[in-house]
């Protein structure tokens, strides 16, 4: 009954985002420095309907802007996303110690979505995921 329940709350969640037209993409990065704890530091991005918005939350506040979004951000976005979606792997691997970055990612269009998830050593961080983060963002997320 419990995964009924999540199940139905995740697409209720999921629903207005694939019944956009065009396509909505997102994209989030989040420092752990513990597991059984909130991430220390976050930075999301959402692009649809040519819009941009952004969230820095962090130790020092939160802040967030939407914008127009950038020819420079739709194309790092599109290019981190479909980076994300080709690494996907059924294969076990191993969680980093001494804190990691985690990386969500969300695409959608009027007949579909998919998103994920993927935890990274913080010095495996992909470049792809490092440059967007600096044009968004104007930051990488470090300790």
């Amino acid at each position: 009954m419990r995964r009924l329940a999540i199940l139905s709350l995740a697409f209720a969640l999921c629903a207005p985002v694939v019944a956009m037209a065009d396509n909505a993409m997102s994209l989030g990065v989040y420092l752990w420095t513990d597991p059984d704890h909130d991430p220390v530091k976050a930075q999301f991005l959402s692009v649809a309907n040519g819009t941009s918005e952004t969230e820095i939350d962090g130790p020092e506040g939160s802040k967030s802007d939407t914008h127009p979004t950038t020819p420079d951000e739709l194309r790092l976005l599109t290019a981190t996303i479909k980076e994300q979606m080709a690494a996907l792997s059924m294969e076990r691997k191993p969680m980093p110690t001494g804190g990691y970055i985690t990386v969500d990612w969300h695409y959608s269009t009027d007949t579909g979505y998919a998103d994920g998830s993927t935890t990274f050593a913080l010095d495996a961080v992909p470049a792809s995921v490092q440059a967007l983060q600096m044009a968004a963002f104007g930051a990488t997320l470090s300790k």
